[in-house]
């Protein structure tokens, strides 16, 4: 007898327990996460291509791109990137983008460039991975933000 009881209980507070946890599932929405704001001038940490480290080879302290909120950057100084000069942007995705769409002044086209937006020792950084023409050669861009 005393099992059946014992039993009963528990049946009973597993199931409070689990009600409960409805509750809070129900308010977590996809309205939660935050829109991701890029925009500030940013400059590189480090340059990569194929995984090989660039860093060490190269003067990068020149090099920059500065996102404006009214949605278009510029890039500062010469290194083997995507784009040069100016343009606008936009992310695929304000809440969960993977890529940066941009697009040069002069050109109305866009390019997708592979985006993550990672916390780094504290530190929002920004990740930029892309091609320039040859697929063999894959160049990724960490930046902090100045």
């Amino acid at each position: 007898m005393r099992i059946k009881q014992l039993l009963a209980l528990i049946a009973v507070s597993s199931f409070l327990v689990m009600s409960s946890c409805e509750d809070e599932i129900s308010k977590i929405s996809s309205g939660d996460e935050p829109i991701k704001e890029i925009a500030g001038k940013w400059h590189v940490v480090q340059l990569s291509r194929n995984g090989e480290e660039l860093s060490e080879r190269m003067d990068m302290t020149n090099f920059s791109i500065e996102f404006k909120p009214d949605g278009t950057y510029s890039v500062a100084e010469q290194l083997p990137f995507m784009l040069q000069g100016s343009g606008n942007y936009r992310l695929n995705d304000p809440q969960y983008p993977f890529s940066l769409l941009m697009s040069a002044q002069d050109d109305g086209q866009e390019l997708a460039v592979s985006m993550q937006y990672p916390v780094v020792k504290g530190e929002r950084q920004l990740s930029l991975s892309f091609s320039l023409g040859c697929s063999g050669n894959t160049y990724q861009y960490n930046f902090e933000r100045e």
